[in-house]
């Protein structure tokens, strides 16, 4: 029988579950400090402080209410933390390519134009799906 016919299961489900949630809360702190620099360097001296800038990033804020994210990013990569390591240990690595392609495509004009970020972007998902192999190594095997 092939192994990876043969199922997957977590060891521990609730600690999986808190580091999927863990996690996303530590790349969205990345995210927030990677921001800042951006809306820093872009602007002119009237921003508030560096940390401030962290802080108002980090709770979804900012001066155009329609450019605020809801918390919707720290949801998905709660999903992604809580589906990647499963996807890596069944060899299904085609479907997050897919996914990390479908998450590109809608922005890919606006990030031609502004490469910050597309960069930022790009190390949220890195950082994602490392932190993932690493929650594949601890929690997830192949019965």
């Amino acid at each position: 029988m092939d192994k990876l016919s043969t199922g997957w299961f977590i060891s521990d489900p609730m600690k999986y579950l808190i580091f999927a949630v863990l996690l996303s809360l530590l790349v969205r702190l990345i995210s927030s400090l990677l921001r800042s620099l951006e809306i820093k360097y872009a602007s002119a001296n009237n921003q508030p402080a560096y940390f401030r800038l962290v802080w108002q990033s980090f709770l979804g804020l900012g001066p155009d209410p329609l450019r605020n994210d809801l918390w919707f990013p720290f949801i998905l990569g709660i999903i992604e933390f809580a589906c990647y390591p499963i996807l890596m240990v069944t060899g299904s690595w085609l479907v997050i390519g897919a996914w990390l392609t479908l998450k590109t495509l809608p922005q890919w004009k606006h990030w031609a134009e502004m490469r910050h970020p597309f960069n930022r972007f790009l190390i949220g998902n890195t950082i994602v799906i490392i932190l993932s192999f690493l929650i594949m190594i601890k929690f997830v095997s192949l019965q």
